[in-house]
Formats: C-alpha cells, sequence, structure tokens
C-alpha cells in the first residue's frame, strides 16, 4: 500500500504543477466488469483437490494447482484523472479496486480415506488496488470523443480466498472455502484500451497483460489475464 500511496502523491504532484494546470482537465469515477483468467504453462482447466481429514484449524485443505484457465467474472471500481498534453494527446491516470480471479474444474478428491472421482468448479479469487497511468491518443471527436490508450498498471494485494464447489458419487454436494489469505504477488501489467466519451458520461475498455509470474515454486509460470470494461461518469471537468 506505500508504493501505491506514494506514486498517486507523484500523480497528483504532477497533475498539479502550474505548467500543466493550464491544460484541460478531468475527473470521473467508474464502475464496471470483466473477465480474468491464468495464462502459461502452469495454469491448467482442471485439477486435484486435497483434503486432510482434520477439523478446524487444522483442515488446511488445497487445490494441487490453483491457477485456472477458465473466465471468472470482475468487478472494479474507482477513479480517473485526464489532463489534456495537447489536442490530440491525453494523460490518463486511475486508481481502482478490483476484484478478479480465475476458475478451473475440480475432477477428483483426494483424502486419507481414498481418492474420489468428482464433478465441481474452483474458484480463485483476488482483491486488489490499482495504479493504472496510461497515455491517450485522440482519434475521433466530434459530438462524442474516441481515445485509443496504453500503459502500464501496478497493483497492491488485499487478499485472496478461494472456493470448490463439488458433488461426489453418492450426490452429496460440498462447499468448502477460505478467506482473508494474502495474495502471492503484486502483479505488474501493460495495458491498452479505447474509451467513448461524451460530455458526462462515457464507456471504457482495457485488456491487462499481466508481466508477474504468480507461481513462486517450480520451473511453470502463471501469469493474469484481464478484460475490464467501465462505464464513466465526469462530475468535474475545467
Amino acid at each position: 500500500m506505500q508504493k501505491i500511496a506514494v506514486l498517486l502523491m507523484g500523480a497528483c504532484m504532477a497533475v498539479s504543477t502550474p505548467a500543466w494546470s493550464q491544460q484541460k482537465f478531468k475527473l470521473s469515477a467508474f464502475a464496471g466488469t470483466g473477465l480474468s483468467k491464468f495464462s502459461g504453462s502452469g495454469a491448467t482447466d482442471h485439477s486435484v483437490y486435497y483434503r486432510n481429514g482434520l477439523t478446524f484449524p487444522n483442515d488446511i485443505d488445497t487445490m494441487r494447482n490453483p491457477y485456472g484457465r477458465k473466465a471468472y467474472g470482475n468487478f472494479v471500481a474507482g477513479l480517473q484523472a485526464d489532463l489534456a498534453l495537447s489536442p490530440k494527446w491525453v494523460l490518463i491516470v486511475a486508481v481502482q479496486y478490483e476484484h478478479t480471479g480465475a476458475k478451473l474444474t475440480g475432477d477428483s478428491v483426494l483424502s486419507p480415506s481414498g481418492n474420489s472421482k468428482v464433478s465441481g468448479s474452483y474458484t480463485r479469487k483476488y482483491d486488489h488496488i490499482s495504479l493504472n497511468p496510461q497515455i491517450g491518443r485522440v482519434v475521433f471527436q466530434k459530438a462524442v470523443k474516441v481515445i485509443l490508450h496504453g500503459g502500464i498498471d501496478y497493483t497492491s494485494k488485499l487478499s485472496v480466498g478461494d472456493d470448490f464447489d463439488y458433488t461426489d458419487p453418492g450426490g452429496q454436494r460440498y462447499i468448502i472455502g477460505k478467506s482473508g489469505g494474502e495474495p502471492e504477488v503484486n502483479d505488474f501489467r501493460i495495458t491498452m484500451g479505447a474509451t467513448v466519451s461524451g460530455k458526462k458520461w462515457g464507456i471504457g475498455f482495457n485488456y491487462k497483460h499481466g508481466l508477474t509470474n504468480y507461481m513462486k515454486y517450480g520451473s511453470d509460470k502463471v501469469f493474469s489475464r484481464l478484460l475490464h470494461l467501465r462505464i464513466i461518469y465526469t462530475f468535474l471537468n475545467k
């Protein structure tokens, strides 16, 4: 969080510099949804769930490989500042909360009593705060403005959780989960997208391509992949 605070302070100081303050400035709030998943040699479509058979707080149940290739629905919300550097170029800085994750199929449960084939869905979920500075190029401007943009994205980890919803061979349903853990990494991503906006309202699209390996052990690599669609409302325009 300290790194995010320093970066945010730097961004605020930059946009308040007198040489820039004469340029057009916009402040907006946004919320949206999207999809995320994992990619790389360490990501998988299915895995085995381990149960040690003990009771709380010693029941350390876990998915052998928790990094799913299947898409999970996201939620994002935050604030965005736009500073016009020229009629065609704009600096965009967004700070946002992200709820992201990924899914996979759990096809068996391994416990002290044996291995059972099951039908289940495993979800790994993350909460982040991210800082996303981008440079945008205005490609169309009449009644609406179209901006293509690209930049970087740094996340400060908040928490990680998971849940496994499965049915055993006897038809009994189980839901096992945990929350409040510490995510493996602070992610670093390359971002690109587009925004279409009018005077007050806009729609923004962002693709985020993670460069930080989530898998701490072994030679395999796992990276985040995200798509975000946001509704944007401008409440300050000067």
